[in-house]
């Protein structure tokens, strides 16, 4: 039996091509984490925005602003998560939430995700 040998599926994530179509920046650029990373910033612009607004308390919007950490977010459940309901939003909504305490009830406030 060989052992597990690693897969790609883009060019990008290829061992043998991945240079020859993009750089290490590149790469950073289009990951998981980069994504995630964007839409966390989209989550706390919403609620700097609605903030305000009025809509939500502007101590919530700055607690979500400072506790948001990506870099501590559990990308295992991220993944299994996001299989079960098909996107990546809910699932780190639910983290966000949980790292911001009781400011987290207004992560996603009023939002739809669809």
């Amino acid at each position: 039996m060989h052992a597990a040998i690693p897969t790609a599926t883009t060019v990008l994530d290829s061992i043998l091509f991945r240079d020859a179509f993009g750089t290490p920046r590149m790469r950073e650029i289009f990951s998981d984490y980069a994504l995630i990373s964007r839409y966390a910033e989209v989550e706390i612009a919403l609620a700097k925005a609605e903030a305000r607004c009025g809509v939500i308390p502007s101590e919530a919007a700055d607690e979500i602003a400072e506790r948001t950490d990506v870099a501590a977010l559990d990308f295992d459940l991220l993944r299994q998560e996001t299989d079960i309901v098909g996107y990546p939003i809910l699932p780190l909504v639910h983290q966000m939430a949980k790292q911001c305490g009781d400011a987290g009830r207004y992560v996603h406030w009023g939002a739809t995700t669809q």
